[in-house]
């Protein structure tokens, strides 16, 4: 692909000669006309399409995560950032017999270069409170006390996922109250930081836990490695105001409606 600049001739829309003109991001592109190919749809090439629209559908139905957290860094790579958490996670998906398989542990969500935190634990009380802590800077690098931690919320059953409101890094936890959809899931926890200068960090597999059907919460089986999140608001005993978050507690991801 190739960017179009100041000419003669501007920017153009459609085919012209061996060319495609568009436009995307603002900016006018000129692509090759793609050869033509047979399409034998061999079991080879049938199963590479069902993977590709699996990953797409995953992406989409994380679009909270995924259009935040990679956004600033699809755009430096000319992608959306639902083609760039395809390209980035392809080492965590599988097709085995036909079922689609995801490493949720090892999944990309963010990327940049604020520094990221460290899981802690999570604990789910008896009124679906889920509370995450995490380790501020495990890995030493240069990071301000009011930069904003986001925890992302997944379900893989039920395809549905919650973005919560941020809190400051200095907090070192957060808890939210979970919506009644997640009630009787398995969730995968993911913790990502977005500093003052607007970078976002690298992602925080922050662990599994299970959301109980009732009143009842059993313990997680993958209690490993989860943090704790009260998602609504910022530490209440500062008044600094520096800090602009740009999401709070957002509803939860449906593929049927169009990503932000």
């Amino acid at each position: 692909m190739a960017r179009q600049t100041e000419s003669y001739m501007g920017g153009f829309s459609g085919k012209l000669g061996p060319a495609i003109g568009y436009r995307w991001n603002g900016v006018w592109c000129v692509r090759s006309c793609p050869t033509k190919v047979s399409n034998p749809r061999t079991a080879k090439q049938m199963a590479h399409r069902q993977m590709f629209k699996a990953e797409v559908q995953l992406a989409a139905r994380m679009r909270w995560a995924v259009n935040n957290g990679l956004r600033e860094a699809s755009r430096e790579a000319n992608m959306t950032p639902y083609n760039l958490f395809v390209s980035m996670n392809q080492a965590c998906f599988s097709l085995e017999e036909g079922d689609f398989k995801v490493d949720y542990p090892s999944l990309a969500l963010s990327c940049g270069t604020a520094a990221p935190v460290g899981p802690g634990t999570a604990t789910v009380d008896a009124g679906n409170v889920l509370e995450v802590s995490f380790e501020k800077n495990p890995l030493h690098l240069q990071a301000g006390l009011y930069d904003s931690v986001y925890l992302y919320i997944y379900a893989p059953a039920a395809g549905q996922g919650y973005l919560a409101a941020p809190v400051y890094r200095r907090s070192k936890k957060l808890s939210v109250s979970l919506p009644d959809q997640f009630n009787g899931e398995q969730v995968h926890l993911y913790l990502m930081v977005r500093n003052e200068a607007e970078e976002w960090s690298e992602t925080t597999y922050a662990g599994c836990v299970v959301i109980a059907p009732s009143s009842t919460i059993p313990e997680s089986p993958s209690a490993g490695s989860a943090p704790q999140a009260i998602g609504s608001t910022y530490d209440a005993d500062t008044e600094h105001t520096g800090n602009k978050a740009f999401v709070a507690n957002q509803p939860l991801d449906n593929p049927d409606i169009g990503h932000r």
